[in-house]
């Protein structure tokens, strides 16, 4: 249970051994986070355990020969050092691990350069997700799609994924792939396994900053897919940091896209989603924040540039069910209460989003969250941001105590703002909401941390 916990945390961290050191020995309860998700047992994770189960063995035993049974006693400080004896076994398996993965590249490679399929990437610090199932459903009203899994996008993740679907790959028109990255070279890296025809950059902020190192780098870092698509990169000029930086950076072929090409923007009333007019031609879809408007048109300008009119496109727009856990309504006729599950969005621009939406609420007004993770030295200054859009647009909001719920507070304190509840945890949270929520009130979860930052 002790090493599996630890693997559970190792992978959290996506197998970066100072981050996982760091965690283990800063957080001395790791022994028991395996909570809401279950470790992954894929070839790499069972090597570390049979390598770590395997140096535990060999110390005890050596122990045992040299002292008789005193020797057992190694186990109380080898407790301690499993941590380490974790991260050693990473080290030990590593050059396995990069001939491995370096055949399932060639391999995935290979596949995709026999098949005749229009492959699509999708990267950004925000809205990829999204972006991927809007365009999946647009295109599918015309071609027959392949997306990959939510859960799936990195390198290793996607490369597994082709190889396992190679003959399915054959009953598909066109692969969109999502592209997530923690460091520069990732994108790049997936680039050259899949060498995309097409790509959408959804935005750039500063989610994942503590592991890129800065802002720079990961402007860098995603820019990368536009420097390697083939044909057409779709740009979203709505985003200040792709606006200001797209020049720095060669780029094949791309397209400017703006809302302001938008007209007779509208929410419609009950949260029953938005409506608007481009090209002449009225869209309207059931997804709530007007951020979706920007992604509808960066998908759009893919499918016209591969044969759909814009009527045909309004049409799937309109057919477009609403994606879960990314501001999903869930209204319960019963208690008149209202829930916006906004919990998979985990950046700045979807905590303005979710506000925007809530603000459209007739009854009070609450928020339940724990922050937003990895923003290293920025932290302090977006959650003090964060504290004042509460405090000005909220009229309750529950906090799951972490790292970053002072620098809430404090501008809470700042703005006089007293209508606020901390909990220890989620669970204790989400237990007291039957004492908190009443009749024609309107909740957004925003955001969800992961285990490994609890």
């Amino acid at each position: 249970m002790l090493i599996r916990n630890l693997i559970y945390i190792l992978q959290s961290e996506n197998y970066d051994i100072a981050r996982f050191i760091k965690f283990s020995y800063s957080r001395l309860k790791w022994w028991k986070l395996e909570k809401r998700k279950q470790i992954v047992w894929t070839l790499k994770a069972r090597l570390i355990y049979s390598m770590s189960t395997s140096l535990i063995a060999v110390v005890v035993l050596w122990f045992f020969t040299e002292f008789n049974w005193i020797g057992f006693l190694v186990i109380i400080p080898a407790i301690a050092l499993l941590p380490f004896i974790i991260a050693v076994s990473l080290l030990l398996i590593q050059p396995l691990d990069i001939i491995i993965k370096a055949r399932r590249y060639k391999k995935a490679r290979n596949i995709l350069r026999i098949k005749k399929l229009i492959i699509i990437g999708i990267t950004g610090s925000y809205g990829k997700t999204s972006v991927k199932e809007i365009l999946s459903a647009v295109l599918s009203a015309k071609y027959k799609v392949l997306k990959t899994p939510e859960n799936i996008n990195t390198d290793i993740g996607i490369a597994n994924f082709i190889v396992e679907n190679k003959e399915a790959l054959d009953n598909y028109d066109v692969f969109i792939i999502e592209m997530g990255a923690y460091r520069v070279g990732d994108i790049d890296r997936i680039c050259d396994i899949v060498n995309p025809d097409y790509s959408i950059l959804t935005g750039i902020n500063e989610s994942h900053i503590e592991r890129f190192g800065s802002l720079e780098n990961i402007i860098k870092g995603k820019f990368e897919l536009p420097r390697k698509t083939k044909l057409l990169s779709v740009l979203n000029f709505d985003d200040k940091n792709i606006r200001d930086n797209f020049d720095k950076f060669k780029i094949n072929k791309y397209v400017k896209i703006s809302k302001d090409a938008v007209k007779n923007i509208s929410a419609k009333d009950n949260f029953e989603g938005i409506e608007f007019e481009f090209n002449n031609i009225k869209f309207q879809t059931k997804l709530l924040a007007y951020h979706n408007i920007t992604l509808i048109l960066l998908c759009a300008e893919i499918a016209k540039e591969l044969g759909m009119p814009f009527n045909e496109i309004s049409a799937a727009v309109n057919g477009i069910k609403p994606i879960p856990h990314r501001l999903e309504l869930i209204y319960n006729k019963q208690s008149n209460i209202t829930v916006i599950d906004d919990s998979y969005n985990g950046n700045i621009n979807g905590i303005i989003s979710g506000l925007e939406v809530l603000g459209r609420a007739e009854g009070r007004k609450i928020v339940l969250t724990p922050g937003l993770v990895e923003l290293g030295d920025q932290s302090k200054n977006i959650h003090s941001m964060i504290g004042e859009l509460y405090a000005k647009n909220v009229d309750l909001v529950l906090l799951i105590k972490n790292s970053a719920t002072e620098y809430i507070v404090e501008n809470f304190n700042k703005n006089n703002f007293e209508n606020y509840k901390i909990y220890d945890n989620v669970k204790e949270a989400h237990n007291d909401l039957k004492n908190i929520l009443k009749s024609g009130d309107t909740i957004i979860f925003q955001n969800d941390w992961p285990d490994n930052y609890l």
